[in-house]
């Protein structure tokens, strides 16, 4: 089973470790396209210590048999627009086993429960793994971001699906 939960400043390492794995930089517009290099720690405290009221950063968690392993993360961000953003990187070896469905499942229910109408994300057009992920949630590309990155967003509702 998945949960999220509030991440705080001792998952800090962790979420770095995971976010400067190679597979994962490539995924990640300024990790892998645009200016690939690994993310220092002091830019990861900056990047955390910038995240506002606005933004809910999760940790996946997965339980078995009472015991809770961090696999990932969900960021939610630009909750004060009405069409906020979604995010998710998880550690590679938990890669294809539907955790990441799973939890992007919870995170539309939760923007659901805000009363948010609707969610957006972009990813890059060459990460195919993310694009059949948010595919299969009903996420739609609506066109082209930032260079060799696209949009896609999705209508919440009650169920997740539509």
């Amino acid at each position: 089973m998945i949960i999220l939960r509030l991440a705080n400043e001792s998952d800090l390492p962790l979420m770095l470790a995971w976010r400067n794995h190679e597979l994962v930089r490539q995924g990640m517009y300024t990790q892998g396209f645009s200016n690939p290099h690994l993310i220092t720690w002091q830019e990861h405290l900056s990047w955390w210590k910038s995240r506002n009221k606005d933004w809910r950063t999760f940790i996946i968690e997965l339980k078995e048999d009472d015991i809770l392993r961090p696999v990932g993360v969900v960021t939610i961000g630009q909750l004060d627009n009405w069409n906020p953003e979604t995010g998710i990187y998880l550690e590679v070896s938990s890669w294809g086993k539907g955790y990441g469905k799973q939890a992007l499942s919870l995170a539309l229910k939760f923007l659901y429960q805000e009363q948010y109408k609707y969610t957006r994300t972009t990813i890059l057009d060459n990460n195919t793994r993310s694009i059949k992920l948010y595919q299969s949630l009903g996420f739609n590309r609506i066109g082209p971001a930032r260079e060799g990155e696209s949009f896609y967003t999705k209508e919440l509702v009650e169920n997740g699906e539509k």
